[in-house]
């Protein structure tokens, strides 16, 4: 497969990229760039943070996957990722990528220590619905911006969920034409913003479901997903997940992503683990992490 630079994955129109010089270390053929922290930054700093927010972490290595993926490639994706420190704002963290073309390994190290590693894998694609969908408007309408944890309309990725057969189900809402999660592929879903959409229903879920006070601090422990790399956006899309008991601190989530009319097989699947302190727990454990770093 051919390489090509990360610049080519951005539009004209597009924020800046998240990643610094991209630099092959000698010998691997390894891939190593420091993640930009742009506390400014609308989307992943859409409400104050004392740390670098999981969703960049997530979309400077898949950003970075990029360079060794060839730019016609239409199959799927497969990626996990585990988080296993607080990565603070200072300094900006290293993210290296192992492997070759279609598999690599990935780790995010800040003062030595690793905050995150896993994999992703490209692998041929299965068939994409060639079809549109529609769905009725009211399903449209934007989730509660405090269920999701976002501050800002245009920031919010899923429609208010609603209940059906033993479902609870959210349709994907497509980012404005200019936001950091657009995309590259102009009318195609990006695998970054469906994750996003993912990560805000498996945060509205133990909020209404088990009723996770909305002060909650919640602690992203791991994702899994597998997506199709071209989906269209004429194809609205819904996140489903089946009701299942969401215990009092920490939640597992497997959600389908389906046609939005339930017309279809899943398309992709999407896991995420995390963990909730209340804020005075999040409060100790933020003193003891400083203390012992």
């Amino acid at each position: 497969m051919k390489q090509r630079s990360p610049a080519t994955a951005l539009r004209d129109d597009a924020p800046p990229g998240l990643l610094g010089p991209v630099d092959r270390l000698p010998g691997t053929g390894d891939r190593m760039a420091r993640l930009r922290v742009d506390q400014s930054d609308p989307f992943y700093f859409d409400h104050p943070l004392d740390h670098v927010p999981g969703m960049l972490l997530v979309c400077g290595m898949a950003e970075l996957a990029r360079t060794c993926a060839d730019d016609d490639y239409d199959g799927r994706v497969r990626a996990a990722m585990t988080f296993r420190n607080v990565c603070e704002l200072d300094p900006a963290p290293t993210l290296l990528l192992s492997g070759g073309t279609e598999r690599g390994d990935v780790q995010i190290i800040q003062d030595s220590v690793t905050v995150a590693d896993g994999w992703f894998e490209f692998s041929p694609a299965a068939d994409v619905p060639g079809r549109d969908c529609r769905i009725e408007a009211s399903r449209s309408v934007p989730a509660s911006a405090a269920l999701v944890h976002r501050a800002r309309d245009e920031n919010i990725m899923i429609g208010e969920p609603w209940h059906s057969g033993g479902y609870v189900n959210a349709l994907v809402l497509p980012p404005p034409r200019e936001h950091r999660l657009a995309g590259h592929r102009p009318g195609m879903h990006a695998a970054e913003h469906l994750l996003e959409a993912g990560r805000q229903f498996s945060t509205w879920l133990p909020h209404r479901i088990a009723r996770w006070p909305l002060d909650a601090c919640m602690l992203w422990i791991g994702v899994t997903a597998d997506l199709p790399v071209r989906l269209p956006r004429s194809l609205a899309v819904a996140l489903r997940w089946r009701e299942a008991p969401i215990t009092s601190a920490k939640a597992k989530f497997h959600l389908d992503l389906v046609p939005a009319d339930g017309r279809g097989p899943a398309l992709g699947s999407l896991r995420f683990a995390s963990k909730t302190l209340s804020p005075a727990e999040y409060a100790r454990f933020r003193d003891n992490r400083r203390t012992t770093s």
